[in-house]
């Protein structure tokens, strides 16, 4: 998610078990949940309702 790169953070890519999920974890604990297919695709990410709403997830942990 380019969206969190821009704000200092490093991505680690995991595959899961669930091919449609997408998920966002701090220090082991899922802070963001979505069905992959919600998703806006072909952009940055900055004008995707889900992704500021993970990206506000993220922020909202530290």
């Amino acid at each position: 998610m380019p969206v969190l790169q821009a704000d200092g953070h490093q991505l680690i890519l995991e595959e899961t078990s669930d091919w449609n999920a997408v998920e966002l974890a701090l220090n082991g604990e899922t802070v963001f949940r979505c069905n992959m297919h919600d998703l806006d695709f072909g952009g940055d990410g900055e004008l995707d309702p889900l992704c500021e709403e993970a990206r506000k997830a993220v922020l909202n942990v530290h």
